[in-house]
C-alpha cells in the first residue's frame, strides 16, 4: 500500500511541471479550450450582441455538450460584470443578487436551423463564491466540476478568473467526495456518491442511475481528477489496486452540514421556481417548446402572454388543454 501526500512547493522548473496545481490547471485550460459545436458559438455570439460588455465569460455545458449535438436546448452560463450592469431594472438586479441565477431562453434562426438556448446569468463575484466548499448551495460547483467549455471570453483577465473558478469547483467537489463518499472505494465510487448527494439537494426528477451515467460518460477524466484535486486540496490518501482511502477528519460533522444544505437546497429550489415565474425571460416560449417536444402539439403564445408569464399562466394552460397537449 502506498501513502500519497500533497506535493511540496515547487523549487525549480522541473518540480513545477510536477506540481499538482499546475497539472490541474493545465487540464482545465485544455478542457475549456476544446472545439465545440458551431451552433454553440453562434448562440454565444447572439448573446454577446444582446448584452455586450455587461457579460464577461460565456460557458457552454450540459447535455448538448455531452452529446456533441445542438438537438434540444443548449445551456450557457453568463458570468456578468455585476447584477446592476447586466439587468435592465433594479427589481431584476435584486432578484439576481438574492436568488441567482436569472434565467433566459433564446430561439434564433441560423444556417443550422432553429437554435434554442437557455442561459443562466450570475455575477462573476457570486459565481466565484458559489464554487467554494463553504457555499450553502452546491448547484454551481457540482455543475462546473463536470466538463465545460469556454465559448467566449473578452479579456485575458476574464479567462483567468474562469480558470480559477472551475479549478475551485473541482477541488470543492473532491473535498466533499472525500467527506461524503465511502471510507474506501474507487474514484468512480467517490464521484457517484458525490453526485447522488448533490442531486438530493435540489428538486430534480433524476433517475437513480443518473450519477453513474455522468461519471461513466467521462470516466477517465474523473479518475484522473480525483487524486489530483485531493493533492491540491491538501488531502493525503492511500491507494492500492485502484482503491482509495482518503485521510479526512470530521466526516460526521460534514455529513450533518450536508443535511442542513439539503434542507436549505429544497427551499432554494422552490424559491427559484417562484422567482422564475416573474423573471424568466422567454419562459412562455420555453414552456411551449418543451411541451411541443414531448407531446407533438404546437401552440402559439400572444405577445402579451410572453411579456407577462405569471399572469398569462391560466390562459396558456387552458390553450394547451384544449389543444390536447395536457391530459
Amino acid at each position: 500500500m502506498t501513502t500519497m501526500t500533497p506535493a511540496a512547493s515547487p523549487r525549480s522548473d522541473e518540480s513545477k511541471a510536477q506540481d499538482p496545481r499546475s497539472e490541474l490547471r493545465a487540464l482545465i485550460r485544455a478542457e475549456l479550450s476544446r472545439e465545440i459545436l458551431p451552433a454553440a458559438s453562434t448562440l454565444a455570439a447572439h448573446v454577446r450582441e444582446l448584452y455586450g460588455e455587461s457579460v464577461g465569460s460565456i460557458l457552454f455545458y450540459g447535455s448538448c455538450l455531452r452529446a456533441d449535438s445542438p438537438e434540444g436546448v443548449m445551456d450557457l452560463y453568463l458570468l456578468t460584470r455585476s447584477n446592476r450592469d447586466f439587468n435592465p431594472t433594479l427589481p431584476l438586479a435584486a432578484a439576481n443578487r438574492l436568488i441567482p441565477p436569472n434565467i433566459y431562453f433564446w430561439s434564433i434562426p441560423s444556417e443550422e436551423g432553429e437554435l434554442r438556448g437557455k442561459g443562466a446569468a450570475i455575477s462573476l463575484e457570486q459565481f466565484q463564491k458559489s464554487c467554494e466548499p463553504g457555499a450553502w448551495s452546491p448547484s454551481i460547483w457540482a455543475r462546473f466540476c463536470q466538463p465545460v467549455v469556454l465559448v467566449d471570453s473578452p479579456t485575458e483577465a476574464d479567462r483567468e478568473a474562469t480558470v480559477d473558478a472551475v479549478e475551485q469547483s473541482i477541488v470543492t467537489a473532491a473535498k466533499w467526495a472525500a467527506w461524503l463518499g465511502p471510507s474506501t472505494g474507487s474514484a468512480r465510487d467517490y464521484w457517484v456518491a458525490l453526485f447522488r448527494a448533490t442531486y438530493s439537494v435540489e428538486l430534480r426528477p433524476e433517475r437513480d442511475d443518473r450519477p453513474g451515467l455522468i461519471v461513466d460518460a467521462n470516466r477517465e477524466r474523473y479518475e484522473r481528477l480525483l487524486p489530483l484535486a485531493w493533492k491540491v486540496a491538501g488531502i493525503s490518501f492511500e491507494v492500492e489496486d485502484g482503491e482509495y482511502r482518503p485521510h479526512v477528519d470530521g466526516r460526521p460533522t460534514k455529513a450533518r452540514g450536508w443535511r442542513a444544505r439539503r434542507a436549505l437546497g429544497k427551499g432554494l429550489s422552490v424559491a427559484r421556481i417562484v422567482k422564475g415565474a416573474f423573471t424568466f425571460d422567454g419562459a412562455v416560449d420555453y414552456l411551449l417548446w418543451k411541451i411541443e417536444r414531448h407531446s407533438g402539439v404546437k401552440v402559439a403564445a400572444t405577445e402579451w402572454q410572453k411579456r407577462h408569464p405569471f399572469l398569462a399562466a391560466p390562459s396558456v394552460f387552458a390553450k394547451l388543454w384544449r389543444a390536447g397537449a395536457i391530459r
